[in-house]
C-alpha cells in the first residue's frame, strides 16, 4: 500500500513524461481508497474479514496487473484513468483489520495490553513508509520503461500472497459482526458530549476546523513526495528518490517514540500549534538547502519529527471531544481528511510543477504548512468560548 501511489506518478511521469497527469491519477486513486474505505471496514465488520477479503484480494491483484500492462503499451490515459477507479476502491485500509484483530485478541486483557499494541502498529506503519517508497523509486527507476511497471506487479503479487496468509489465519479472526468496546470521555468532557447529544461530529467545537486544517497538513507530505522526485530527477539523483522520500519518515518514527515514551501536561491545541510551526520550519530548511541533498535530508528527518506527534495530538482532541457512541466516527473525519489532503497536494503539486517549476513548488510547501495554523488556532479560540459558555 505504501507502493502504489508513489508508484502511479513514477510510471506517468517515465511513461507518459508530465507531471499533471501522474499528480491527478495518484489523487484520483487516493480519493476512491479513502471514499471506499468505511463501506468496506462495514462489509468486514457484517460478514467477517475471512469472507470479504477473500473476494477483494484477486480483484485487487488483477486491476493492478491490468494498469501495469495498460501503462506499458501506452494505453490512452482516459483508460488508466478508468483503471485506477477500481484499482482505488479495492485499496481498503489493512490496518484497521489489524487493529480490529488486536481489540480482538486482547479482549480479556487490561486496556493498557492494547495501548501497546496499537503503539506497536503505529511504529511498523512507519517502517512500512521508510521502506516502500525507496523499494518503489529504486525499481521504478532502475531500468526504465521496463521497470516502471514492475512495482505493480511485484508488490501486487506479494499483496496478493500475503492476503491469502492473513485471511486463512483462524485464530486471529474476529468473529463477523463483532462488538468493538469504545472509549469513555471522563469529567467535563463527558458533561460536554451530552449537552451536544444530536449533532454531527463536526459541529462539536473547534472539530471542522481542525480536520481543515489536518487536510491542509497532509497535503503537505503528498505534494513533498511529487515535487522531491521532479527535483531528485532534475539533479540528476533520480536513483535517490526514495531514500529522500523516507526521511519524513524516519523523523516522524522517532518522533512517535519519544512523543508516545512521555506524558504531555499542556493544552493539545496549542501543542498542534507548536508543531506546526516546527514541521514548517523543516520544510522550509529543505527547500532552502537544495541542491544540498544531506543538508536537505537533514531537515527532512527534522520536518518528520512532527508528523506522528500532530496525527496523535489531533486523535487524543477527538478522543476527549466525541461522545463514546461516536468516537469511531471522530477518528475516522481526522483519517479522511488526511486522506483528502493526500489526494489533493499530489494534483496541486503536479499542476504547480508543470506551471512554476521545482523551486517554487518546494517552497510553497512550507508556505501550506504554515496555512494550517491559524486554522489550529480558530478551532482552539472556538473551544475555549463553547467552555465558557458552560461556565456561565
Amino acid at each position: 500500500m505504501s507502493t502504489i501511489g508513489l508508484s502511479i506518478v513514477l510510471c506517468l511521469n517515465n511513461l507518459y513524461n508530465e507531471w499533471t497527469a501522474a499528480g491527478l491519477m495518484s489523487a484520483t486513486f487516493v480519493i476512491c481508497s479513502a471514499a471506499v474505505t468505511p463501506f468496506i471496514a462495514k462489509l468486514f465488520d457484517t460478514y467477517g474479514q475471512k469472507r470479504v477479503g477473500l473476494i477483494i484480494a484477486p480483484i485487487q491483484f488483477a486491476l493492478l496487473l491490468g494498469f501495469a500492462l495498460a501503462a506499458y503499451l501506452r494505453a490512452p490515459l482516459a483508460l488508466l484513468f478508468a483503471l485506477v477507479v477500481p484499482m482505488g476502491f479495492t485499496m481498503y485500509s489493512v490496518g484497521a483489520l489489524v487493529r480490529t484483530r488486536w481489540a480482538w485478541a486482547l479482549r480479556d486483557q487490561s486496556d493498557d495490553y492494547l495501548n501497546a499494541a496499537y503503539s506497536w502498529e503505529a511504529a511498523v506503519d512507519e517502517l512500512i513508509f521508510i521502506i516502500g517508497p525507496i523499494l518503489a523509486a529504486t525499481i521504478s527507476t532502475s531500468f526504465p520503461p521496463v521497470s516502471t511497471i514492475i512495482p505493480f506487479i511485484l508488490f501486487g503479487g506479494i499483496n496478493f500472497a500475503g492476503a491469502l496468509i492473513f485471511y486463512n489465519l483462524p485464530s486471529a479472526n474476529p468473529p463477523a459482526v463483532l462488538s468493538m468496546k469504545s472509549v469513555q470521555a471522563s469529567g467535563s468532557a463527558r458533561a460536554e458530549s451530552e449537552r451536544l447529544k444530536g449533532r454531527n461530529i463536526l459541529l462539536y467545537p473547534g472539530m471542522l476546523l481542525m480536520v481543515l486544517a489536518i487536510i491542509l497538513f497532509n497535503s503537505t507530505f503528498s505534494a513533498f513526495d511529487v515535487t522531491m522526485t521532479a527535483v531528485m530527477k532534475s539533479l540528476g539523483l533520480y536513483h535517490f528518490t526514495g531514500f529522500m522520500l523516507a526521511t519524513i519518515a524516519v523523523g516522524s518514527l522517532i518522533g512517535a517514540l519519544v512523543f508516545g515514551s512521555r506524558s504531555h501536561k499542556h493544552n493539545p491545541w496549542m501543542r498542534m500549534m507548536m508543531f506546526m510551526a516546527l514541521l514548517s520550519a523543516g520544510v522550509a530548511g529543505v527547500a532552502m538547502s537544495i541542491p544540498h541533498i544531506p543538508f536537505a535530508a537533514f531537515f527532512g528527518v527534522v520536518a518528520g519529527l512532527f508528523v506522528a506527534p500532530t496525527y496523535a495530538t489531533a486523535n487524543l482532541i477527538m478522543r476527549q471531544t466525541a461522545p463514546a457512541k461516536k468516537l469511531t466516527e471522530g477518528l475516522s473525519w481526522i483519517s479522511t481528511g488526511g486522506a483528502v489532503g493526500a489526494s489533493l497536494g499530489s494534483a496541486v503539486s503536479g499542476i504547480f510543477l508543470d506551471q512554476f517549476g521545482n523551486t517554487a513548488t518546494l517552497h510553497l510547501l512550507w508556505v501550506n504548512a504554515l496555512l494550517a495554523l491559524p486554522l489550529f488556532f480558530l478551532g482552539y479560540l472556538h473551544v475555549r468560548m463553547y467552555q465558557k459558555s458552560i461556565k456561565e
